[in-house]
């Protein structure tokens, strides 16, 4: 956890020492759209799109392996209640064998 932390505020310090450093006013043409507006907004900007962006095309297996792991942790579950069960009445049927 706390090298999560120490990483994050290396990655802020290096996007504002970014940002001090690369003030000038640039402009963005897309297509029929212009943008006109500092460099380091602009890379910004783009780098959280690009982030977001990885983070929507990892969604699906992420979920698909967070449900799997759920069906794995009730299967075992319930394994170990039915280990429980039969061993219970092992030892039930162990003590009427013994008493005979």
């Amino acid at each position: 956890m706390r090298l999560f932390i120490v990483l994050a505020l290396l990655i802020a310090i290096a996007i504002i020492l970014f940002a001090i450093q690369n003030s000038a006013i640039v402009t963005i043409s897309f297509l029929s759209f212009h943008y006109t507006g500092s460099l380091a907004l602009i890379v910004v900007v783009l780098f959280t799109a690009g982030l977001l962006a990885g983070l929507l095309i990892s969604l699906p297996s992420l979920l698909k392996k967070h449900l799997a792991l759920r069906e794995h942790k009730k299967k075992i579950k319930q394994l170990e209640e039915n280990s429980a069960g039969s061993s219970s009445s092992n030892t039930m049927n162990r003590e009427k064998q013994e008493r005979w």
